[in-house]
């Protein structure tokens, strides 16, 4: 008889990006991938729970992919973010922290790809979290057509800076496009 201590769920994956698609055909492509690579390998995924742009093409490809997806969203989006479908599970927040504080805690690892402020602001959520000690979870950031170079950049910055120690690049992963995120992530899931 298995116990709660023996038994193994599969990892869920949170996906931070954008509700929007941007304007280059390759970040709604990697959405696709980061989506369908997370199914393929029996993760479920985590995220914003709308069904606008890239967030709504990861959780699409993720479901027809075979694979749960669990939507989390505050309150004031409901009326403005359509759902992705009905077998969406979707957890309402009365704010924007509390959605952060649940991913964070439902999330087994973190992909980042193209977004505007929400998902930066995810981002450094989850990497100033994970560089006070309070997760030790994988963060990658999905580098497509170099979107997230001057990220690198500004991080390097900082340490030049005096601002942070070098350790901060340790934090996450700057992976060139879906493919190497994807490998990445099994790479890190993978570790005991």
């Amino acid at each position: 008889m298995e116990t709660s201590e023996t038994i193994k769920t599969d990892p869920a994956i949170c996906v931070f990006c954008g509700s929007s698609f941007g304007d280059h055909p390759a970040y709604r492509d990697a959405a696709r991938a980061v989506g369908a690579g997370i199914a393929k390998m029996g993760y479920s995924l985590v995220f914003g729970g709308g069904g606008l742009g890239l967030m709504g093409e990861v959780a699409k490809a993720v479901l027809e992919g075979g694979r749960e997806i669990q939507g989390i969203m505050p309150a004031f989006l409901q009326g403005l973010e359509p759902g992705v479908s009905p077998q969406e599970k979707l957890i309402i927040t009365p704010h924007m922290q509390e959605r952060k504080t649940l991913m964070l805690q439902m999330s087994d690892a973190f992909l980042v790809l193209p977004g505007g402020l929400g998902t930066f602001d995810e981002f450094f959520e989850v990497a100033t979290e994970a560089q006070l000690g309070v997760h030790a979870k994988p963060i990658i950031v999905v580098n497509v057509n170099g979107y997230f170079d001057t990220l690198d950049a500004l991080l390097h910055a900082t340490i030049e800076a005096g601002f942070a120690r070098d350790t901060v690049l340790k934090l996450y992963h700057l992976a060139d496009g879906a493919d190497a995120a994807l490998k990445i992530l099994q790479e890190c899931l993978a570790k005991p």
